[in-house]
């Protein structure tokens, strides 16, 4: 299973606003996150699964997410050594 973040936040119910107030950020930054999920610093990435209760890796670790080519750059850097 994948979720986007809109997909998390919105099986919890929660709205933009809602979120964005949680996380301690403006709506609009958290909008631009939805849009581009990659951009949302690790922190928020771990507290925005808190808040949805949510595992990172069903949010943020889809195939074609910049956190799974990082993980496989981290994999064959180790694999390799």
């Amino acid at each position: 299973m994948e979720a986007t973040l809109k997909q998390a936040r919105l099986f919890k119910d929660l709205s933009q606003a809602e979120v964005a107030e949680k996380l301690g950020v403006h709506r609009h930054t958290y909008m631009k996150w939805e849009k581009h999920p990659d951009e949302m610093p690790l922190g928020k990435a771990k507290e925005f699964c808190r808040i949805t209760n949510l595992p990172v890796d069903i949010i943020f670790f889809t195939p074609n997410s910049t956190f799974s080519r990082f993980k496989e750059g981290l994999d064959n850097v180790t694999s390799s050594s």
